[in-house]
């Protein structure tokens, strides 16, 4: 069971990172276009699970 909690806590950081507009260039290509730039629409992938790590320790508690 633990192993399925940390997976649901990681699927919904995710979610909620990316809906937060923290995202990679990729995902951000998809919403706002081809006029991307970075820090202003989307992260380089370090800084982006830099996010998600943030995020999942504040979910977990660590």
């Amino acid at each position: 069971q633990p192993l399925i909690d940390f997976c649901n806590a990681l699927e919904a950081v995710c979610i909620e990172t990316v809906e937060s507009g923290k995202m990679t260039k990729d995902l951000a290509v998809c919403i706002h276009g081809n006029k991307v730039n970075h820090g202003e629409h989307y992260l380089y992938t370090e800084e982006f699970l830099d996010a998600i790590d943030e995020n999942l320790k504040k979910k977990v508690g660590a």
